[in-house]
């Protein structure tokens, strides 16, 4: 009787560590409320005095072609009761990280994410990352959008080349045990990945074309697939 109550036990055992992360923790594990914080390459109102005429990830030919939509629908494909927040963080934080106002991310915080993705970098100066402390900041930044609750944070290396900022960034994130998405390598294929032959005005054509927009967003899925 002894034995075969033992090799009931073992075998339940055996079984449940044999299940996924997911099974284990429970459906509540799951990512339901994602915040994507970024710059113009995330949104960007229209503006015609560059000729972008959009109200979506700039230089995409379309909303559903930006990617932060391509995200969205690759995630509500695998959870389908996900809800979204985004924002473009340019202005309030990148060009001035060092010195931010909390109140301005208020809306965000509020939000109660459980999944943050911030996808930085093309609008933060690279002397001043190491100047003034970039790390520290990014660290700042994600406790006040978290209010101190345990969360998963993805951090996303920026587009465009840089000396210092996505190595800062990879720190961070492994420093803290974020997740952390590298984007190096998409620019350096312009004619392909960048709107330079779609826009006259050089700023917006740096941005991802739809291919470069598509790039992004599955090196991002391939980041955050397993947490869905």
């Amino acid at each position: 009787m002894i034995r075969k109550t033992f090799l009931t036990v073992l075998s339940g055992l055996m079984l449940w560590a044999s299940l996924p992360v997911h099974a284990i923790q429970g459906r509540d594990s799951i990512p339901s409320k994602v915040l994507i914080l970024g710059n113009s390459i995330t949104w960007h109102g229209a503006k015609a005095s560059v000729g972008w005429t959009g109200n979506w990830g700039m230089a995409a030919s379309s909303a559903e072609k930006d990617y932060v939509h391509l995200l969205k629908s690759r995630i509500k494909r695998t959870y389908p009761n996900t809800s979204f927040k985004t924002g473009n963080i340019a202005a309030t934080f990148e060009r001035q990280f060092w010195k931010y106002n909390v109140s301005d991310f208020k809306d965000f915080s509020d939000f109660n994410a459980d999944l943050i993705i911030l996808v930085l970098g093309e609008n933060i100066d690279d002397a001043l990352a190491v100047k003034n402390g970039l790390d520290h900041h990014l660290e700042q930044l994600v406790r006040e959008l978290s209010a101190e609750r345990n969360l998963k944070v993805c951090l996303v290396g920026s587009f465009w080349p840089n000396q210092h900022i996505d190595q800062i960034m990879k720190t961070t994130a492994s420093r803290n045990n974020w997740i952390y998405v590298d984007l190096q390598g998409l620019y350096q294929e312009r004619n392909k990945n960048t709107a330079i032959q779609q826009y006259t005005d050089k700023g917006v054509g740096m941005h991802p074309s739809d291919l470069g927009m598509e790039g992004i967003a599955n090196r991002i899925w391939n980041g955050i697939q397993d947490l869905f």
